[in-house]
């Protein structure tokens, strides 16, 4: 396997005042893409490299491109400059699947900004704090039109009691999942993050 301490190209990039970064680790364009977007702050990398090793297994193991996304907390548009950037860097086709996992304030923005671009079929949303913008993304969770939209919330994270409010939307793809003993950076019991993805987002994936 790939050495883990870099991915294969970084991009940075000045918006609002702020330093927008991506990690691309590029396979195979017939097999789809995942973007990750990163907490408040999170850089593309994540705590301890989570989100960087996250890429390399991915694509070990389903053979897709991986973008990871830092997320400055002051950028407002920041789904329309990732898909742009996805597309300038020919990552983004007219038949690329997209596969989207945000976490925390990252999953706010995939949700609420994602609407815009039907080539991201699916959604993997991990504790977003759901007091903000708590009207958006019951909107966006109501009107998702897409394969599947999967929230996913630890049943200690501050927003368990407010994700009831998304189970009056659930339908086929529209799902709400409580993760019993998690917090809001699953941190607990060695939880593998690989395991969320697999699960709720990569479901029916050939390896």
């Amino acid at each position: 396997m790939q050495n883990l301490l870099d991915f294969d190209k970084k991009i940075d990039c000045g918006l609002d005042g702020c330093r927008l970064e991506y990690g691309i680790v590029f396979g195979d364009a017939d097999k789809g893409l995942l973007l990750v977007k990163a907490g408040q702050d999170g850089s593309a990398r994540g705590y301890c490299d989570k989100y960087l090793k996250l890429a390399y297994k991915i694509r070990e193991k389903y053979g897709m491109s991986v973008v990871c996304s830092s997320n400055p907390g002051q950028v407002k548009v920041q789904m329309p400059h990732a898909m742009q950037m996805l597309q300038e860097e020919g990552l983004l086709n007219a038949g690329t699947r997209v596969y989207f996992a945000g976490f925390s304030k990252g999953a706010s923005i995939g949700c609420i900004q994602g609407a815009a671009f039907p080539q991201i079929v699916r959604y993997l949303l991990v504790n977003p704090p759901m007091m903000i913008n708590l009207p958006r993304i019951c909107h966006a969770a109501k009107n998702f039109n897409g394969e599947m939209m999967t929230f996913v919330f630890g049943s200690e994270d501050p927003s368990i009691k407010e994700s009831e409010l998304l189970k009056l939307y659930e339908r086929n793809n529209m799902k709400v999942i409580t993760i019993p003993g998690q917090d809001h950076y699953f941190s607990k019991n060695g939880f593998n993050l690989m395991t969320l993805v697999e699960e709720y987002l990569l479901f029916d994936l050939k390896r």
